[in-house]
């Protein structure tokens, strides 16, 4: 029996334009946590837009303040276990083309800048590995 009401969650692909391509923001949480390489994660508050949630954990997680664009990229992914009901909602956070500094809260390991490759190799879960292939192809486009 699944429960009757979903978790939603935001999957924000925090990117910076050069010359040479995007390069995509991965995080990585503590050692207690999943430890796992990912975009910025984080659930969206009853009555909260997608977009102002986006905005919200990419400040919490990196201290990256007020994005140049979102970018909706058409990344849906529903996860259903026994009672577990979760929803990812994907989003592009566009930095522009300047690197900016990143903040890790205390429970982050690490952060890194990466190539669509690297980033294509390091995300560890699958639906979320595709969506930055979903968004690269976009950018691309």
């Amino acid at each position: 029996m699944t429960a009757s009401h979903p978790t939603h969650q935001v999957a924000v692909y925090v990117f910076q334009q050069s010359c040479r391509g995007p390069r995509y923001l991965v995080v990585r949480r503590g050692r207690r946590r999943e430890g796992l390489w990912r975009p910025v994660l984080g659930t969206i508050r009853p009555e909260e837009a997608i977009e102002s949630a986006a905005v919200r954990e990419v400040r919490d997680e990196t201290g990256i303040l007020h994005p140049r664009a979102l970018i909706d990229f058409g990344f849906r992914y529903r996860e259903q276990i026994g009672d577990f009901d979760l929803v990812d909602w994907g989003l592009g956070y566009d930095v522009g083309p300047h690197q900016p500094s990143v903040r890790l809260p205390r429970d982050y390991r690490d952060y890194r800048w990466l190539t669509f490759e690297e980033a294509y190799r390091t995300i560890e879960v699958d639906p979320l590995r595709e969506a930055v292939l979903k968004l690269h192809l976009r950018l691309s486009g």
